[in-house]
């Protein structure tokens, strides 16, 4: 019993180094070969945010794995209601995102009530 807490405990403090340590970091207990495979990995699955942010608040953040390139434009469009009334124009953000290469997610804040037609518009575009 002894043995698998401590084995969970030695688990714990890699993965806790491997996780909050500087984005480049060597690693002495590895081969070279290793510390370059693991920053490669890091690399890889970078990730980066997109944030609407409005006088109230955070609207939504966009969260990106790593990507060959990310486009963004705003567009100015009538919205209608159910009945077909005109109830104004809203910006909409578009972005293009090429040759994603892991999950985007679309985490909305605080704002995003006020703002409901603040929304963004993803585009997945793949060149490969």
């Amino acid at each position: 019993m002894k043995s698998r807490i401590v084995l969970g405990v030695l688990v714990f403090f890699v993965l806790f180094l491997i996780c909050f340590l500087p984005t480049f970091a060597y690693y002495s207990f590895l081969s070279p070969e290793s510390n370059e495979a693991l920053e490669g990995l890091k690399e890889k699955y970078r990730v980066k945010e997109i944030v609407l942010e409005k006088e109230k608040g955070i609207v939504w953040t966009v969260i990106l794995a790593k990507n060959n390139g990310v486009e963004i434009r705003e567009v100015k469009e009538k919205v209608y209601n159910e009945e077909g009334k005109l109830e104004g124009a809203y910006n909409f953000t578009d972005i293009v995102i090429i040759d994603a290469e892991g999950w985007t997610r679309i985490i909305w804040g605080s704002a995003a009530d006020v703002y409901p037609y603040y929304v963004p518009r993803l585009h997945f575009v793949f060149d490969s």
